[in-house]
């Protein structure tokens, strides 16, 4: 069949311009057969495109079954000339099919890279980038940019799809091209070949990249043996295929698997209006700024049009660019106000729109599962909105907020809870200092994001509804799980409403248990698992296991916590002082027996025991003397011997910093340890001061302003012995100590 059968249109991928001129085309040409750049291996998704009931934007993901992560999208906006080129085809009944390499072979060729190396002579700068090139020769720093003002705002389409071509096999002559592109275009040509063969149709139109229509409009001058040899032998692994929802935000990303359009919502008020985009675009930017309740009048938008249209004009441009929309509706529109201006362009520029995919296009039950505990937990009209928003929010109430009292909001806790587990990470849970596990209030963050559908592939793989493959994900144990990750796991899982499933779990932890003789991190798993106690006891669930598991460990914990504390550095200090904290303060609220006989034990060794690390040394005294299990002249004994000449500055400070975790209210309410701490502070010599004012200053950091106004009153008062002359200035011993109070308070 002659060249003249064929013709091939070169266009941008998700352009405007090139969507229109090729529809132009198409009517024009009234092909009998549609060959489009896509993977072969989708071609049945080709086909039941149309029946779907998609709306763009969507994406076409084809994964390995096997390994879920490896996995190609195809994005298609309304704007995507190979959208409308699958429209238009459905709409006059003509064939399609995909004529890219197998997503499988691209899949093995990234695994495995050795299977196909192509030319061994390394490629000639310009082919790298050869339009990043052509476009800095015209003046551009930007090649979409040069693309778009030179290609996708013309409106002449049979000369612009010479024109594009023309350019792009001057590009491409005496170039070498990537193994990737030769592999690419050699199957492209055995399609059309095939597609010859066996339809031998009348008339074929080719939709490809612009890049590679010189190599499909010559596809005659190639050797049908030469495309074969260098196909045969390449593995392929088998995909699966699947219809998701995407988004113009995703779209907009250059990097991951977006597609780099900057401006995905201006690209579809240029192909639905073109010529007419400008003045149809301000009219809505001028409303949606009267949404928001600033004065904004229909001489506003008339001056931007005009502006618009005058800076096109000065730069030669048959239709304005983006950016002549941009300095006109600033300045127009949003009076020269830049947050104004952002609003315009996340709603009108950017876009939010998300694509929508019929729950028959699901090839998994997983989520059709997930599709009715949306509806019936009432989550469905959040899943699929692009942005962070609040589950609940109000005006009065900004962050929301569920009642888990209520059997419709426990629902959505525990789905959200579910969705965790299973890898979904959709909602963020708001954690509250002052909200106990015994709480019933939660405040939910929510962020959807469009890859959220193929976890939920990923997902189905566990089991084909929710609540079974988060049970399934629960009760998997890897080697390396510590205690307490094993012990947050069982948090979870009681969270997400799984109580049925974490008998396995409980076990594994006792066997972890049963073997771990590591303190540290028997000391972490102790606050996740008295959490869990605690969150079982509010929910009226057995954990009488894990209650009796703690009452096991702690006299294990206690025995071993000296030891485990003595000669280690300070990071490893700081990790040991939150975990003790956590854990005395998880023990207090239990009340078990075990606090007489073994932790407060415990704790007056970690004051005695040599070698402790002074962090945590100050820290057992700050403990004890809160509970009164330590009397204060015993803790001011202890603090005159830890500001002693033998211990260096850092150790005293350290120690200091123990003591006075979390509160400076002990210094305040006992005279004595402010003395010895003043006085201290009083006999530092500056150099040494100056060392020590990062560690004081996370100390006094973590105060309340009120105390440290206090503290700096109380250093501002000179002694009562103090005696002063007529000729000599008072000089206080506290004056050090003021001064260094001023200037922490003021770095706060």
């Amino acid at each position: 069949m002659s060249n003249s059968a064929i013709k091939v249109f070169g266009i941008r991928h998700h352009g405007p311009g090139s969507a229109r001129r090729l529809l132009r085309a198409l009517d024009n040409w009234q092909p009998d057969c549609v060959i489009i750049e896509f993977p072969a291996d989708a071609q049945r998704e080709l086909e039941t495109l149309v029946r779907l009931d998609l709306t763009p934007p969507v994406a076409l993901v084809l994964y390995d079954q096997q390994d879920i992560q490896q996995a190609f999208y195809y994005p298609f906006a309304v704007f995507s000339p190979e959208w409308q080129a699958l429209q238009w085809a459905h709409q006059h009944s003509k064939a399609v099919v995909a004529m890219d390499l197998p997503s499988g072979m691209m899949l093995e060729r990234r695994r495995r890279p050795d299977l196909w190396t192509g030319h061994s002579n390394p490629l000639p700068a310009l082919s790298t980038d050869p339009l990043g090139e052509i476009a800095s020769l015209a003046g551009y720093t930007d090649k979409e940019q040069w693309w778009d003002t030179l290609f996708e705002r013309e409106a002449d389409d049979s000369v612009m799809f010479d024109a594009i071509m023309e350019m792009m096999t001057a590009l491409r002559s005496n170039r070498d091209i990537s193994a990737d592109n030769l592999l690419r275009e050699a199957h492209m040509r055995k399609t059309i070949r095939q597609v010859l063969k066996e339809q031998a149709p009348p008339r074929i139109a080719v939709v490809c990249g612009a890049w590679h229509g010189p190599a499909l409009q010559k596809w005659a001058q190639y050797p049908p043996a030469a495309d074969q040899r260098l196909l045969k032998g390449l593995p392929k692994a088998k995909m699966q295929a699947a219809w998701i929802p995407w988004s113009y935000p995703r779209l907009s990303k250059e990097d991951g698997y977006g597609a780099g359009v900057v401006s995905p919502a201006w690209y579809e008020w240029l192909f639905y209006h073109h010529e007419q985009a400008v003045p149809h675009w301000m009219v809505r930017a001028a409303q949606l700024l009267r949404e928001q309740g600033w004065e904004v009048s229909p001489a506003h938008a008339q001056e931007g049009v005009r502006l618009t249209t005058a800076l096109a004009a000065l730069q030669d441009e048959a239709v304005p660019s983006l950016s002549d929309l941009q300095a006109a509706a600033l300045s127009t529109l949003c009076e020269g106000r830049a947050a104004r201006w952002s609003i315009v362009e996340k709603q009108l520029v950017l876009g939010t729109q998300v694509g929508q995919v019929p729950e028959q296009a699901s090839a998994v039950p997983l989520q059709k599962d997930l599709n009715e505990q949306l509806k019936s937990s009432r989550l469905n009209k959040y899943w699929g909105v692009v942005g962070a928003q609040w589950l609940k929010a109000t005006q009065t109430n900004p962050q929301g907020g569920i009642d888990l009292r209520e059997p419709t909001d426990l629902h959505k806790s525990q789905l959200l809870h579910q969705l965790l587990m299973v890898g979904i990470p959709w909602g963020k849970l708001l954690t509250e200092a002052n909200n106990d596990l015994g709480g019933f209030r939660e405040r939910w963050h929510l962020d959807w994001q469009p890859e959220f559908s193929l976890q939920v592939l990923a997902a189905a793989m566990w089991g084909n509804t929710l609540q079974e493959a988060a049970s399934r994900q629960l009760q998997q144990v890897d080697a390396d799980d510590t205690l307490a990750h094993l012990a947050e796991k069982m948090l979870l899982g009681l969270k997400a409403g799984l109580q049925v499933a974490t008998g396995p779990l409980v076990r594994h932890i006792q066997d972890r248990a049963a073997l771990t003789r590591d303190v540290p991190e028997l000391l972490a798993a102790m606050p996740p698992l008295i959490r869990t106690i605690q969150y079982g006891d509010s929910r009226k669930t057995d954990v009488t296991a894990l209650a009796l598991l703690v009452s096991e460990l702690i006299p294990r914990l206690a025995a071993g916590l000296p030891s485990a504390t003595c000669q280690i550095d300070e990071d490893n200090a700081t990790v040991l002082l939150h975990d003790l904290i956590a854990t005395h303060r998880g023990l207090q609220q239990l009340a078990l027996p075990l606090l007489d006989s073994h932790w407060w034990p415990a704790l007056h060794q970690l004051t005695v025991y040599p070698g402790v690390a002074p962090l945590l040394n100050g820290a057992a005294n700050r403990l004890l003397l809160d509970f009164e299990q330590l009397p204060v002249d015993k803790v001011a004994v202890n603090l005159h011997y830890a500001l002693s000449g033998a211990n260096t500055p850092l150790q005293i400070a350290g120690w200091l910093e123990g003591l006075l975790h979390g509160s400076g209210l002990i210094l305040l309410h006992h005279p004595t340890l402010w003395a010895l701490v003043n006085d201290w502070v009083a006999e530092l010599p500056f150099d040494t001061l100056e060392q020590l004012l990062p560690q004081l200053r996370r100390t006094f950091s973590r105060f309340s302003p009120g105390e440290r106004q206090q503290m700096l009153r109380l250093a501002q008062q000179p002694p009562p012995t103090q005696e002063t002359t007529a000729d000599a200035a008072p000089l206080f011993e506290a004056d050090i100590a003021r001064k260094l109070l001023q200037q922490i308070d003021s770095w706060m």
